[in-house]
C-alpha cells in the first residue's frame, strides 16, 4: 500500500503549523513559498481532506483533521530522524539534539558537569538546556520538548520514566556565629523555636515541610524565598535558619556572611534526586543519547556532590 504522503510533505506541513504561515515556513525551510503551497495542496489531495485554513494576511492554522495529522506526523518525523541518526552512529559517535530540563535549584550542580564532561565525550551531541520549575519540567518531558530532566520525584506522571541518581540527608544552614553552629548534628527538637527561612519552590518546599513535620501555616516560618542564594543570604544575615539538601562549596553567602551546614538527624527518609525521560512508545527504546546521559549522571552525580561537600569542609571558616 502506497503512503498518502512523503516525509518532505510532512516536514513542510509541520513547519506551517508551528510557524503559523506559509511564508514563515518557507523561510525556516529555506525554500520558496510557492513550493510550500504546492506541497500542502498535494498533501491535501492525496489524503482527501482539508488540512489547513489559509487566509491572506492572517496566516494558516490546522483544521480538526490537520491537528490529528500534525500529532501523528510528529511521531513519524521523529522516528525517521532517529533512524537516520542510528545509521550515522554506526561509527560509534552519538549524534543529534539533546535538550536537558533542570529543576532550577539543581541546575548549578548538574549542568556544568554535563556541558563539560559529557559534551567532551560526545562532541557531536547538540546540547541545550532549560531551567524550569517542576511542573514545567514534567509538561516539557510529556510534550517532547525536553529529552532528559533532573528533579525530585514529586508528582511524576505515569508517562515519565525516572531513576535515582542521588539520595542525600538534609542539613541545617546556620549563621557561623549561631549558638548551634558547632554541633556535630541537629534534631528537630534542637531547632524548635528558631525562625525558619523556607525555600518556597515545589518540590523543595514540600521536602522541607515533610522533613520538619510542619505546614505552611507554621508561625516559625519567618520568610519564604524563591531562590537558593537568597535563602542563604537571609540565613547569613541572622534572619533565621534553613533546612536544605543542596550543598554549597562556599562557606560564605553571596554578600560575604559566613554560614555553616550541620547534618540534620531526622526520621524522614533522605531527599532523592531523579533523572527523568519520556517513556518510549511500545517496543521502542529511548534514543541512545538519552540512555547514555542517564547512565553518565547515575555514575557521576553522587561523586560530584561528595566532592563539593569535601571542598567546603576543607575551606570552612576558622
Amino acid at each position: 500500500m502506497a503512503l498518502p504522503f512523503t516525509l518532505r510533505q510532512l516536514e513542510i506541513f509541520d513547519a506551517v503549523v508551528r510557524t503559523g504561515s506559509l511564508s514563515a515556513a518557507a523561510r525556516e525551510l529555506t525554500t520558496a513559498q510557492s513550493s510550500v503551497s504546492s506541497a500542502i495542496d498535494e498533501l491535501e489531495r492525496q489524503i482527501g481532506q482539508r488540512l489547513l485554513v489559509r487566509r491572506k494576511a492572517q496566516g494558516a492554522w490546522p483544521t480538526a483533521a490537520g491537528r490529528q495529522l500534525h500529532r501523528e506526523s510528529a511521531i513519524v518525523l521523529r522516528t525517521a530522524q532517529e533512524a537516520g541518526r542510528l545509521l550515522q552512529e554506526r561509527d560509534g559517535q552519538l549524534r543529534g539534539p539533546l535538550t536537558i530540563g533542570v529543576y532550577d535549584t539543581l541546575a548549578p550542580y548538574i549542568l556544568p558537569m554535563i556541558l563539560t564532561d559529557f559534551a567532551a565525550t560526545h562532541p557531536l551531541v547538540e546540547l541545550s538546556f532549560v531551567e524550569t520549575d517542576h511542573a514545567g519540567l514534567m509538561s516539557g518531558l510529556q510534550a517532547g520538548v525536553i529529552d532528559v530532566g533532573f528533579t525530585y520525584p514529586h508528582d511524576v506522571p505515569a508517562a515519565i520514566s525516572h531513576e535515582l541518581i542521588l539520595h542525600r540527608a538534609p542539613h541545617v544552614l546556620l549563621p557561623a556565629d549561631h549558638r548551634l553552629a558547632g554541633r556535630t548534628h541537629l534534631t528537630v527538637a534542637d531547632i524548635d523555636g528558631e525562625p525558619l527561612i523556607l525555600l518556597g519552590n515545589t518540590p523543595s518546599k514540600a521536602n522541607t515541610l515533610r522533613v520538619l513535620g510542619i505546614t505552611e501555616q507554621d508561625p516559625r516560618i519567618a520568610w519564604v524565598t524563591s531562590s537558593l542564594p537568597l535563602t542563604r543570604a537571609l540565613v547569613g544575615a541572622g534572619l533565621g535558619i534553613a533546612t536544605l539538601v543542596q550543598p554549597d562549596a562556599s562557606p560564605w553567602t553571596v554578600d560575604g556572611h559566613p554560614v555553616v551546614e550541620v547534618p540534620f538527624a531526622v526520621d524522614a527518609e533522605d531527599v532523592r534526586v531523579h533523572v527523568a525521560w519520556l517513556k518510549p512508545v511500545e517496543r521502542r527504546r529511548p534514543p541512545r543519547r538519552v540512555t547514555e546521559l542517564v547512565t553518565f549522571t547515575q555514575e557521576h552525580f553522587t561523586p560530584h556532590i561528595k566532592a563539593i561537600d569535601a571542598w567546603r569542609r576543607e575551606h570552612a571558616p576558622g
